[in-house]
């Protein structure tokens, strides 16, 4: 019981770090800023609500998927250790938060995907889930448990925005990238421990 509550806390907080609302705020916030509190609101609850039915389409039919494309989770675990390594340095050293400025309403795309369920989150749930200690059960908590702290941070941005002010916020996110940095340089290492084991 202690070693799966263990793991979902883990996982839940590898999750967190990839999915990185704290760095996403400032985007979905300049994406929105032409639209009402209300309508804010609105467009974060439905695209969360995307964003997890594509985390568990993953969750379920993953593995399946690289297995129909002969994909080793070795292969898997080195591309995503280079795609979050990639990543975490961006939101170390900041990036750009230009957004489109038109009025037109967001709908799955960019919002739930790639900003939300990115290709690193997919890649994570995919390796999580291949893990000898992950179970159906236990990743699906995490999921959802992670999965419920960004939207919920994500529904209050305005909010945190106002509070925390724009240079705190690219504070939290150059540590989170730090962070997430150690994250992805351990899964490369993994990788390549597997991929050649005698080294």
């Amino acid at each position: 019981m202690e070693e799966h509550f263990n793991f979902i806390i883990s996982t839940s907080i590898m999750l967190f770090l990839v999915m990185n609302p704290l760095g996403n705020l400032p985007i979905f916030a300049s994406i929105l800023r032409h639209f009402s509190d209300a309508d804010y609101r609105r467009i974060i609850i439905r695209e969360s609500i995307f964003a997890l039915i594509i985390l568990l389409i993953f969750l379920f039919f993953g593995n399946g998927i690289i297995k129909l494309l002969h994909i080793s989770i070795i292969s898997m675990r080195i591309a995503g250790g280079i795609i979050l390594f990639m990543i975490a340095i961006k939101m170390v050293f900041g990036r750009s938060q230009t957004a489109d400025s038109n009025l037109k309403e967001p709908m799955i795309t960019p919002l739930a995907t790639p900003l939300f369920a990115g290709p690193s989150t997919i890649s994570m749930i995919i390796l999580t889930r291949g893990s000898s200690q992950a179970t159906l059960e236990t990743c699906l908590i995490s999921i959802i448990v992670t999965w419920f702290f960004v939207s919920l941070i994500l529904f209050t941005g305005r909010l945190w925005e106002k509070l925390l002010g724009t240079k705190i916020l690219d504070a939290l996110e150059s540590l989170m990238g730090f962070l997430l940095t150690v994250v992805a340089v351990q899964m490369l290492l993994d990788g390549i421990h597997l991929a050649f084991p005698k080294v």
